[in-house]
């Protein structure tokens, strides 16, 4: 009676809380009637509050089922730079990171590799990327900072409400050779600042 209706109820208010339920009372197959329409329609889902709900679930129960995590990091890899950019996908992409771990992520990773600086200026996609940092191995994350220090719009990045953010965290993060050309490439910059407080 439900398999029909899944997209329909995860979207509800109150059959979202059905679909959730039925994903730990049941084992696959079973639950395949639920897994193959959110992966389907993976970008609406995820976009929408009710529905992030039961994506999230999704991920967290995939952890143990191997083909239902391919299926579901196929599609969110194929879509994380929609998605990290999205006031509700973001949160799909960093549960994802959360549950699954960093090397697990590496499609997600190269998906939004190249794109660092437009990511970590934006106000959703900056969680997303002081996520990254956190979450992947010590050659992404390497890759990823260095995309910071080698591009020439640093005094935008440290000057935003919301890149200042990432760029804190990858002093934290960045290891000491790395972190001593990070620092320079924020020198160079931070006396055109127009914001103190930044």
């Amino acid at each position: 009676a439900i398999q029909d209706h899944v997209i329909e109820l995860c979207m509800d208010p109150n059959g979202t809380h059905v679909v959730q339920r039925l994903l730990y009372c049941f084992v696959p197959p079973c639950i395949d009637c639920i897994y193959f329409p959110v992966v389907s329609k993976l970008i609406e889902v995820a976009q929408h509050p009710y529905g992030l709900c039961v994506l999230k679930k999704c991920i967290s129960h995939a952890k143990a089922l191997r083909k239902h995590q391919e299926l579901l990091l196929s599609r969110l890899a194929q879509h994380a730079l929609d998605l990290v950019q999205s006031p509700y996908g973001n949160y799909a992409i960093q549960h994802a990171l959360e549950e699954w771990g960093g090397a697990r992520c590496t499609p997600i990773f190269h998906s939004l590799e190249g794109r660092m600086m437009q990511l970590s200026i934006q106000k959703f996609s900056s969680n997303v990327v002081e996520k990254l940092f956190c979450s992947a191995p010590p050659d992404f994350r390497a890759r990823f900072i260095a995309e910071l220090i080698e591009s020439e719009k640093m005094s935008v990045l440290v000057n935003s409400n919301y890149g200042h953010y990432v760029v804190r965290r990858a002093l934290q993060l960045a290891e000491p050779p790395q972190l001593h050309l990070l620092l320079a490439a924020i020198r160079g910059n931070v006396g055109m600042l127009p914001n103190w407080r930044l």
